[in-house]
Protein backbone atom coordinates (compact mmCIF):
# COMPACT_ATOMS: atom_id res chain seq x y z
CA UNK A 1 0.00 0.00 0.00
CA UNK A 2 1.33 3.43 -0.98
CA UNK A 3 1.33 6.14 1.71
CA UNK A 4 0.45 9.51 0.10
CA UNK A 5 2.98 12.32 0.30
CA UNK A 6 1.95 15.54 2.06
CA UNK A 7 2.91 19.05 0.98
CA UNK A 8 4.64 20.63 3.97
CA UNK A 9 6.37 24.01 3.55
CA UNK A 10 7.41 23.32 -0.03
CA UNK A 11 8.74 19.82 0.67
CA UNK A 12 7.12 16.78 -0.92
CA UNK A 13 8.94 14.10 1.02
CA UNK A 14 7.01 13.80 4.30
CA UNK A 15 4.50 10.94 4.40
CA UNK A 16 0.96 11.80 5.51
CA UNK A 17 0.98 9.19 8.27
CA UNK A 18 3.76 11.17 9.97
CA UNK A 19 1.77 14.40 10.05
CA UNK A 20 -1.74 13.14 10.84
CA UNK A 21 -1.59 14.41 14.41
CA UNK A 22 -0.44 17.84 13.19
CA UNK A 23 -3.58 18.83 11.29
CA UNK A 24 -4.98 21.94 12.94
CA UNK A 25 -7.32 22.83 10.03
CA UNK A 26 -10.74 21.43 9.13
CA UNK A 27 -12.42 21.04 5.77
CA UNK A 28 -16.11 20.12 5.78
CA UNK A 29 -18.04 19.01 2.72
CA UNK A 30 -21.43 17.59 1.83
CA UNK A 31 -21.52 14.36 -0.12
CA UNK A 32 -24.22 12.05 -1.44
CA UNK A 33 -24.96 8.69 0.13
CA UNK A 34 -23.43 6.96 -2.90
CA UNK A 35 -20.23 9.02 -2.68
CA UNK A 36 -19.88 8.14 0.99
CA UNK A 37 -20.36 4.41 0.29
CA UNK A 38 -17.77 4.48 -2.50
CA UNK A 39 -15.23 6.46 -0.46
CA UNK A 40 -15.65 4.31 2.66
CA UNK A 41 -15.30 1.09 0.63
CA UNK A 42 -12.16 2.34 -1.13
CA UNK A 43 -10.64 3.57 2.13
CA UNK A 44 -11.32 0.21 3.77
CA UNK A 45 -9.81 -1.70 0.84
CA UNK A 46 -6.68 0.45 0.96
CA UNK A 47 -6.37 0.11 4.75
CA UNK A 48 -6.74 3.84 5.36
CA UNK A 49 -9.13 5.92 7.39
CA UNK A 50 -11.81 7.72 5.42
CA UNK A 51 -10.15 11.04 6.23
CA UNK A 52 -6.71 9.77 5.22
CA UNK A 53 -8.03 8.31 1.99
CA UNK A 54 -9.97 11.41 0.91
CA UNK A 55 -7.20 13.78 1.95
CA UNK A 56 -4.56 11.68 0.19
CA UNK A 57 -6.54 11.45 -3.05
CA UNK A 58 -7.43 15.16 -3.04
CA UNK A 59 -3.87 16.21 -2.22
CA UNK A 60 -2.42 13.99 -4.95
CA UNK A 61 -4.83 15.46 -7.52
CA UNK A 62 -4.10 19.01 -6.36
CA UNK A 63 -0.34 18.42 -6.64
CA UNK A 64 -0.77 17.08 -10.19
CA UNK A 65 -2.76 20.17 -11.18
CA UNK A 66 -0.24 22.53 -9.58
CA UNK A 67 2.65 20.72 -11.27
CA UNK A 68 0.90 20.90 -14.65
CA UNK A 69 0.42 24.65 -14.15
CA UNK A 70 4.19 25.04 -13.69
CA UNK A 71 5.15 23.78 -17.15
CA UNK A 72 4.38 24.75 -20.69
CA UNK A 73 3.93 22.11 -23.37
CA UNK A 74 4.50 23.09 -26.98
CA UNK A 75 4.25 21.21 -30.23
CA UNK A 76 7.28 21.12 -32.54
CA UNK A 77 6.12 24.07 -34.69
CA UNK A 78 5.22 26.25 -31.70
CA UNK A 79 8.59 25.45 -30.10
CA UNK A 80 10.39 26.39 -33.34
CA UNK A 81 8.57 29.76 -33.39
CA UNK A 82 9.39 30.31 -29.72
CA UNK A 83 13.12 29.67 -30.26
CA UNK A 84 13.11 31.91 -33.36
CA UNK A 85 11.51 34.74 -31.37
CA UNK A 86 14.28 34.46 -28.77
CA UNK A 87 16.82 35.13 -31.51
CA UNK A 88 15.04 38.29 -32.72
CA UNK A 89 16.07 41.77 -31.62
CA UNK A 90 14.41 43.00 -28.46
CA UNK A 91 11.49 45.37 -28.88
CA UNK A 92 12.20 48.88 -27.57
CA UNK A 93 10.00 49.67 -24.56
CA UNK A 94 10.66 53.24 -23.34
CA UNK A 95 8.12 53.05 -20.51
CA UNK A 96 9.67 49.87 -19.16
CA UNK A 97 13.13 51.40 -19.43
CA UNK A 98 11.93 54.48 -17.51
CA UNK A 99 10.48 52.38 -14.68
CA UNK A 100 13.61 50.24 -14.53
CA UNK A 101 15.68 53.38 -13.85
CA UNK A 102 13.33 54.59 -11.10
CA UNK A 103 14.26 53.98 -7.48
CA UNK A 104 12.02 51.32 -5.94
CA UNK A 105 9.71 52.15 -3.04
CA UNK A 106 10.26 48.62 -1.76
CA UNK A 107 13.27 48.53 0.58
CA UNK A 108 16.10 46.22 -0.41
CA UNK A 109 16.80 43.27 1.86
Amino acid sequence: MRTPTAYIHGVYNIRMSHVESKRPRRLNMRISERQERVLRAAAELSGETLTGFVLGAATERAEEILERAQRIELGAEAFRRFVASLDESAEEMPVLRRYARKRSRIPAR
